[in-house]
């Protein structure tokens, strides 16, 4: 079936009605190989041209590519300073073409996750919004990283509060997975014409033509939805770069989920404070590329002897460009 198997949506929505408390039925979930094109799929089946899409930025650095390549216009929206939900921003950033609001829960690249009731902030604003503009505005949830969560704040998904939400997520990141491509779509139960939405979702995983997972990861879904990550070892790198990097002086994003770190460019260029880590062997993500400059992101991924390893380099690079910022400010 195009929406993928039956035993493995009726899985998936097992899992999601014991995680989330909500009736899913297996029609409600659509199969895709991986966050990805499901991305791409709700995109076209949500929006047009005449649709615009607030991108809250930092955010994935395809959000924008994805919506631009279907002539969907798009708007970003930065979040607050802290990387918080910023409602005010939203609030001046929604006009009447505004149709969807696309972020990730938790964030990548911060590792924020948004509060319960920020999410419900977001959820009266839209709902106020649907009122005035007589259509409906969803929101559209990246949740691959929602069973990476080490801190103690709990997750809350928009499907938990706003009846159009639509949450796309990816067994890659929690289970070491991304080249198997599987991953799923899953439409809220009390989704206003919910059928509608199923069926225009279903014909775009055919119309697209590559959105649809194998056979045997299909198969495999029943014992994945069971699987749980060790985030232990994770919390554990956390506590020990962060801490390291709080005492060499470097100003940290408070994120509690995912692999990563956000960190605040000693330098405005973060492309050039990448170089610099680079050539000393140690390599981070510019946050340029996630629509918001001046910070890098580093992920916890490689093994803790190579963190432990890399840590000094952020110390040495820290003291060196203290001792070249007369000269950087000349340049």
């Amino acid at each position: 079936p195009t929406g993928g198997r039956t035993p493995a949506r009726r899985a998936v929505a097992a899992r999601l009605t014991q995680q989330f408390g909500l009736p899913f039925d297996s029609r409600d979930i659509v199969l895709t190989s991986g966050a990805m094109p499901a991305l791409n799929i709700v995109a076209r089946a949500l929006f047009g041209a005449a649709d615009e899409v607030i991108v809250l930025t930092p955010g994935w650095q395809d959000y924008p590519l994805y919506l631009r390549n279907l002539n969907i216009p798009v708007r970003f929206v930065p979040l607050g300073r802290d990387k918080r939900l910023d409602l005010d921003a939203i609030q001046r950033a929604i006009g009447p073409a505004t149709r969807g609001v696309l972020l990730s829960q938790p964030c990548c690249p911060t590792g924020v996750i948004y509060s319960r009731g920020e999410i419900e902030g977001l959820a009266a604003m839209l709902s106020d919004t649907e009122a005035r503009v007589g259509a409906p505005v969803y929101i559209v949830s990246d949740e691959v990283h929602r069973d990476m969560v080490w801190g103690d704040r709990p997750f809350h998904s928009p499907l938990q509060s706003y009846p159009c939400s639509v949450s796309i997520y990816s067994f890659g990141k929690s289970l070491a997975l991304q080249g198997q491509r599987i991953g799923y779509i899953a439409m809220s139960p009390s989704m206003p014409h919910l059928d509608e939405v199923r069926t225009t979702i279903e014909r775009c995983v055919r119309v697209m033509g590559f959105g649809n997972p194998t056979s045997i990861m299909q198969r495999a879904v029943g014992e994945l939805v069971e699987c749980r990550p060790a985030v232990a070892a994770l919390a554990q790198k956390q506590a020990v770069v962060r801490r390291a990097l709080a005492s060499y002086g470097y100003e940290l994003c408070e994120g509690e989920a995912t692999f990563y770190v956000y960190v605040k460019s000693p330098i405005e260029d973060d492309f050039l404070f990448a170089e610099l880590l680079a050539s000393q062997g140690v390599l981070v993500v510019p946050s340029t590329l996630y629509h918001d400059p001046g910070h890098v992101r580093l992920s916890l991924t490689a093994r803790s002897s190579a963190i432990a390893a890399a840590l000094p380099v952020f110390a040495a690079g820290l003291d060196e460009l203290q001792h070249a910022q007369p000269c950087l400010n000349r340049c």
